[in-house]
């Protein structure tokens, strides 16, 4: 009996060790904006941020992704011109922020004009 009890002890330690470690590799990851993903490598690129604020970049960004779906899901019978002011709207807001909040000081006027002519939105997925 005690052997029966020895093996499932060390079934049951082995089980919880490998749940913690696959639990750990799944929280350090660093999440990617989906549909940012492109601009954000671009930014990244450009102004080498280090990590710190490369994370702050890719949360700003899924959080205003978030809010550009619950615009779309607002204005789903309505047409893309009753849309484009609430999204040019939040486009200026994200730039804003990222200029203030992500891009060092002494490179913000360069990202300023990085995005002049990218104010181009997509609306389709």
């Amino acid at each position: 009996m005690k052997d029966f009890r020895f093996w499932s002890a060390v079934m049951a330690l082995t089980w919880f060790l490998a749940g913690l470690g696959a639990g750990y590799l799944i929280s350090s990851r660093q999440p990617e904006p989906g549909a940012w993903a492109g601009y954000a490598d671009q930014v990244q690129a450009t102004f080498d941020l280090s990590s710190k604020r490369r994370s702050a970049l890719n949360q700003l960004l899924e959080n205003h992704s978030q809010e550009m779906d619950e615009i779309r899901r607002r204005h789903t019978a309505e047409t893309r011109e009753a849309m484009e002011p609430e999204l040019r709207a939040l486009f200026s807001r994200i730039q804003a922020t990222i200029s203030n909040t992500i891009i060092p000081p002494a490179q913000r006027e360069r990202f300023q004009e990085m995005c002049e002519p990218r104010l181009v939105l997509t609306l389709e997925r």
